[in-house]
Formats: C-alpha cells, sequence, structure tokens
C-alpha cells in the first residue's frame, strides 16, 4: 500500500524480535525455548483463550475514586487554537504519593526532600486515562513554553520506580511528563493539564512519539482536519509498600507502630500508550499528514511484534517499544516499514501509534514486618485493590519465553568475563606528609612541586575509579555464590517450563490455569533475576575497569609524587615515604648509589647563595598561597 520492501537492512533495525540480543546467542539459545516453538500454536491458542476469558473486571478503585468522564467546562479550550479538546476521561483528585503518606503516617514523619521535585503537584494530581481532540492545522508558530508542572508529572514515574524498585544502578529507566495530546498539536497552554500528562518512558517521549506520529501531525499540510484520540492504560492501579521500605528509601524518617504497616499507593506509570489521528474527510487531496524523521534515534525503539517480553529496563533501546501503522481512504491498515524507501505520505488518511514501556517489578516487599509492633488488626491499610496483569498485551508463554531467552544471554555474558582479585588500595598522599601541620612549610613546598608537577589529572581519574569501582571487590565473593544459585534456579525454572509446553495440550482447563498462574510468579522471579544477574555483570567489568585504569595511570601520579617528593628533600633535607623514591635510588651492582652524581650537584646548587635565594622565594611563594590549605584539600580543589 505504502510501501516496496527493500533489501538493504538498516543498523537500527536489530531487535530482540527478530535478532538476537548478543553475537552468541544463537547457539546459547535455551532448548525450552526451541521446544517452546515447536509445540507453540494450539497450546498457545488455547492457554491465550483461558487468559482473556480470565481477565479480571477493572474496578479502579483508590479511596473511592474512579475514572471520571468530564463535563465540557472542566477542561479549558482557547478558540484561537488549533486543536480543541472534545472528550477527557481520567481519575480526578487523585493523591500524589506525598499526599498519601502525608495523610497516613503524618507530615512530620515524611521526609519532604524525597517528594522535592513533585512537590508543586501538592497533595492531589489527575490520572489520565483517554483525550479526544480534534485539530484543524494552521500556520500557528506557537512555540512550547517549559512548564514544571510537567516535570513534575515525569517525576512521579521516578518516584513510583524508586519506591517500588529501590536504587539500582543496572536501571535505565526515567520518565518526562508526556502529553496525551501534544502542546504542539493543540498550540496552546490548555494542553498542560494533568489529564493530560502521563510519566512516559525519556527515550519515547523525545525520539520515538515526537519523531513519528508527533512530526507528522505537526507537519500536516494547512487546512488539514483530523480527530485525535490517546488512550493510557494501567496494568494495575495500585501498589502495596511497607513503612520498612518507606524508611530505607528516605521516604520516611521512621517505622510508626500506630500507623499501618503495609498501604497501598496509585500506580502513575502507564504500561500502554495508544495514539490514532484520522483525517475527517479522507477525499481531500489538499490534505496531508507529514513524514516522519528517519534515522536510528527515531526508531531504534521500533517493534514489528510488539512483543512485551523483550521490555528489559537495563538497556534505553527496549525500556519502551512501539509501532506505527497507517491507514488509507478505504480504511486498509499497514504497519510501518522502516527499510522502505517508498514512503509515499500523500496516502496517509491515518495514524496509528501503539507503544508500551517496561513497569517496576515490587521486588523489595517484605513477608513479615520489620521494627514494626503494632496492632495485627491494623497491619494494612484497605486504600485499594492490588492486582497486576489487567493491561497485558502479550500472552505468558511469549513473556516467559523471551524473559528465559535474555537470562540465558546475561548468564552466558558474565561466564566469559575473567574476574580479577581485589587489589590493595592506592595510596594518594604519602605517610609522612600526611602528618605535617598545615603550616608547616615542607607541606607548602610539597603541594607547590605537585601544582606544577600537574598532578591533579592522574588523580581525579584515580579517585574516581576507585569511587565508582573498588566497592565492587567488597561484594566479590558474595555475588560468585549468588551467580551460582541463579543459574542453578534459571534451570530449574527452564525445566519446567519445558515440562509444561511438552504437555500442555493434554492439560484441563483447569490445570491450564494453575499452570498460567505459576507461570505468572516465574515470571516475575526471572525480572528479579535480570536485575540480579544485570548487577553481577556490571560488577565483573567494573573491577576489570578498575583494574586496567589503575595499571595505566597509578604509575604516572607516583612517579609525579616521587618527583615532588626530590624536590622536597633537595630545598628542605625532609626525607618522605620510601613507597614513593624512584627504584633508582637503589644500590646498583658496583655498591654504588645511580643518583650520587644528581645528588652532589644538589649539594654545590645548595652551597650556592643564588640557587638558595631561589629556594627562599619559592618556600614564600608556596607558604602564601597553601599555608592553610591540606594536600587533600588541594587534590580535590577546594
Amino acid at each position: 500500500m505504502y510501501f516496496q520492501n527493500q533489501d538493504s537492512q538498516s543498523s537500527y533495525r536489530q531487535t530482540p524480535e527478530n535478532s538476537s540480543l548478543s553475537p552468541n546467542s544463537k547457539n546459547s539459545t535455551p532448548h525450552v525455548l526451541q521446544l517452546a516453538k515447536k509445540v507453540g500454536n494450539k497450546a498457545m491458542i488455547h492457554l491465550l483463550q483461558k487468559q482473556k476469558n480470565n481477565q479480571p473486571v477493572i474496578q479502579g478503585k483508590f479511596k473511592g475514586i474512579e475514572p471520571t468522564d468530564y463535563t465540557t467546562d472542566e477542561y479549558d479550550n482557547d478558540p484561537d487554537n488549533e486543536g480543541q479538546f472534545t472528550a477527557v476521561r481520567a481519575d480526578k483528585g487523585l493523591p500524589t504519593f506525598f499526599g498519601v503518606l502525608k495523610d497516613t503516617y503524618g507530615e512530620d514523619n515524611v521526609n519532604k526532600r524525597f517528594f522535592s521535585k513533585t512537590v508543586e503537584l501538592g497533595d492531589t494530581c489527575d490520572r489520565p486515562h483517554s483525550v479526544s481532540a480534534i485539530v484543524k492545522k494552521g500556520t500557528s508558530r506557537k512555540d512550547r513554553k517549559g512548564d514544571s508542572f510537567v516535570s513534575a508529572i515525569g517525576n512521579l514515574g521516578t518516584e513510583e520506580r524508586l519506591i517500588r524498585d529501590g536504587k539500582n544502578d543496572a536501571a535505565k529507566t526515567a520518565y518526562d511528563g508526556g502529553h496525551l495530546v501534544g502542546y504542539q498539536i493543540v498550540r496552546g497552554i490548555e494542553a498542560n493539564q494533568a489529564w493530560n500528562i502521563a510519566p512516559q518512558d525519556v527515550k519515547n517521549n523525545e525520539h520515538s512519539y515526537n519523531n513519528t506520529i508527533e512530526k507528522m501531525l505537526r507537519g500536516a499540510g494547512k487546512g488539514t482536519e483530523y480527530v485525535y484520540n490517546v488512550e493510557v492504560k494501567y496494568d494495575q492501579w495500585n501498589f502495596s509498600v511497607d513503612q520498612e521500605q518507606l524508611v530505607k528509601l528516605g521516604a520516611l524518617k521512621q517505622v510508626d507502630s500506630t500507623k499501618p504497616w503495609e498501604i497501598q499507593l496509585p500506580v502513575r506509570i502507564p504500561f500502554k500508550w495508544d495514539a490514532k489521528a484520522d483525517m475527517t474527510k479522507t477525499d481531500k487531496k489538499n490534505w496531508k499528514f507529514s513524514s516522519p524523521t528517519k534515522g536510528e534515534s527515531s526508531f531504534e525503539q521500533f517493534s514489528q511484534t510488539m512483543d512485551e517480553g523483550n521490555l528489559d529496563f537495563t538497556r534505553k533501546s527496549h525500556t519502551a517499544r512501539f509501532n506505527l501503522a497507517f491507514s488509507d481512504k478505504d480504511g486498509n491498515e499497514e504497519l510501518y516499514d522502516i527499510d522502505s524507501n517508498n514512503f509515499d505520505a500523500k496516502k496517509v488518511k491515518g495514524i496509528r501509534y501503539s507503544m508500551h514501556q517496561s513497569l517496576p517489578t515490587d521486588f523489595l516487599k517484605n513477608q513479615n514486618p520489620v521494627d514494626w509492633m503494632g496492632n495485627e488488626a491494623n497491619k494494612i491499610a484497605h486504600f485499594g485493590e492490588v492486582t497486576k496483569g489487567k493491561a497485558s498485551s502479550t500472552n505468558i508463554l511469549e513473556i516467559m519465553s523471551a524473559k528465559l531467552k535474555r537470562n540465558k544471554i546475561l548468564i552466558d555474558e558474565i561466564e566469559e568475563i575473567d574476574d580479577v582479585k581485589k587489589p590493595e588500595k592506592m595510596r594518594f598522599i604519602p605517610e609522612g606528609i600526611s602528618h605535617l601541620d598545615e603550616r608547616d612549610e615542607k607541606k607548602c613546598v610539597f603541594i607547590y612541586q605537585l601544582d606544577k608537577n600537574k598532578i591533579r589529572n592522574e588523580y581525579m581519574a584515580l579517585k574516581k575509579i576507585e569511587a565508582d569501582y573498588y566497592p565492587f571487590f567488597d561484594v566479590q565473593q558474595e555475588e560468585e555464590e549468588r551467580f551460582e544459585k541463579e543459574k542453578d534456579d534459571f534451570d530449574t525454572i527452564a525445566n519446567e517450563f519445558a515440562t509444561w509446553m511438552e504437555e500442555l495440550d493434554k492439560k484441563e482447563e483447569d490445570e491450564i490455569e494453575s499452570i498460567q498462574q505459576k507461570m505468572a510468579q516465574y515470571s516475575k522471579i526471572l525480572e528479579g533475576q535480570t536485575l540480579t544477574l544485570t548487577r553481577i555483570k556490571n560488577h565483573r567489568i567494573g573491577r576489570n575497569l578498575y583494574q586496567e585504569t589503575v595499571e595505566e595511570i597509578y604509575p604516572q601520579y607516583k612517579e609525579k609524587i616521587s618527583r615532588s617528593l626530590q624536590v622536597l628533600r633537595s630545598i628542605t633535607g625532609y626525607d618522605s615515604d620510601i613507597e614513593y623514591h624512584d627504584s633508582k635510588n637503589k644500590t646498583n651492582m658496583n655498591g654504588k648509589r645511580t643518583l650520587e652524581a644528581k645528588e652532589d650537584k644538589r649539594k654545590k646548587r645548595k652551597d650556592d647563595k643564588e640557587q638558595q635565594e631561589e629556594y627562599k622565594k619559592m618556600i614564600e611563594v608556596a607558604t602564601g598561597k597553601y599555608k592553610r590549605k591540606s594536600v587533600e584539600d588541594y587534590l580535590n580543589k577546594k
């Protein structure tokens, strides 16, 4: 309809849905995944049908709040804007995390600094479900204005991820405040309403969404009129969290046994994002949409199959996945082909954009209360239902298969990385120097020489590598044991999955339902395992990087320290650490010191009056400049 297939392949075309995740993944695909493909169709259809029949009814309540259809007087429209809102559905006045915790645990026990980036939202903020608008493209050149309110809603997503998953260096997820109907589509600040903004994956918002459907709508021909409907779906309405988690993260100051141990908070991160734009008339030849922006940044998250099993919060290219489809004047729809060079925007009368983004895993939840001695009857604050999987678009077999493949690749990658032994910590300041008083002229002369030798670059590089990676050696033994356990757990799940796949066609409906529930549990275990394996992999890489950097830079650093100490000895006679003495100072085979000649020259210079004056001036300058500064302060630019 719009494309002619090309033989060429774009670099960003490599996706887990149709290619391997790593150079070795083809050979490392577990037997269970091959088996899943063999038995797939009948068993998968059976399980998927059962899954659809068992979808729970979504209540969506949080403290009595339900999705509301707004009346026209509840949202603003500027008649001068190109777009006019026609329908809004949202959870009106939904409490923010700060609002719930303040109301439940008291304002004095809530750490406001934790919520500093969302504080302007106050205690409540609408949660959007769907927004519709009608747009007639004009010639407006209104530029989008920055609004901290929009950023604050994006930060609700960051807060949710942190509360549910804790601090995790492996996670690459971050959120913008994403407009359902874009500011530059409406061409007015009326788009900056809470019911029109939700936390959206940063890369998806700034590149994928912005450079595809929104680019096509922003660049539509003058006079083009279209209806625009955007809907977001949530995989669950609420999530549970306990006081110990909140205290550990810094959201609460202390555990309070007079308040509920466990509480529900309203989800803010949507799982699915569907946008559809259709021209109001398909026979208008002068009406047209623009073309999407080509390039890797626009389509790195592109996915033909929208396989949610390949969502991966540890890789920016997979923190969200999207696809794009176009319809012609007869309503025939076709997926966008990013490899085609023959796209014809003139034939496009409708655009559909579908996206889903990775979600938190709730892996921090405690089984039993910690440091809480409250009444068992008041253990849980019942603010809302907590049920996952309401917006799932892929059956559990596909999700399990993708997660098993991902974790098998991580295991193989870890085993290919040779670990290194824990080294001695580096000494940055000679012990004899560190004991000197700050006003001591010897210390001042030493710093003066360090500055002359331009030592800071090496120091900063070594200090950073030590701060970033040396702690990884402290968990090395623990991680080796954990890695072996994770491999055993993986094998157990993979083998059980293979058995299920072989026997699925023979199972009764109640047995299939039981298997489905168990797969959902294993899926969550595999998600947590991905976190652990990614952390182990990153730590092994970090330890290797530490060793390589130290071997390259530390000798240069020690040489500059040694040169500074030699000058200090020649001027003041003060002899510091043997550790930094150059090997040339050692006795040679003839029993003579190789630096003997140089020492003789230094003595002669020292006796020279002119040289003495020069040294005196140097000491005066050094003392005046560094008298009240320690060596550590100098190195750290304090």
